[in-house]
């Protein structure tokens, strides 16, 4: 890496060292912290991976979906995978919903 001579103390002040030498401004960098959801988008960012909007919706009717065919299937494996479904279900629901209450 020519030209950067600091050493940096983690991964995420190396990643923003390269997002500003790359034109990213301050701004930018602050949607790839550690974890965020932004309101006026419905996206989540979290450990530099975006969550749009409707990848989340998806993903919770998904997982809703699955969990309540495999519960309806009687068989105590069935019934371990759609308690596993409805766990996801539900931490999805926490993040999506839940911080559209708490955050602003």
């Amino acid at each position: 890496m020519a030209g950067i001579k600091k050493n940096f103390d983690s991964k995420e002040d190396l990643i923003h060292a390269l997002a500003a030498t790359a034109g990213a401004q301050p701004d930018d960098l602050k949607k790839y912290a550690e974890s965020k959801w932004d309101e006026s988008t419905g996206t989540y960012y979290c450990n530099g991976k975006m969550f749009s909007k409707m990848s989340i919706f998806r993903a919770k009717n998904y997982f809703a979906e699955q969990a309540m065919k495999y519960s309806n299937i009687g068989t105590s494996d069935a019934k371990e995978l759609a308690q596993i479904y409805d766990l996801a279900y539900e931490a999805i629901n926490q993040i999506s919903d839940g911080k559209n209450k708490t955050e602003s």
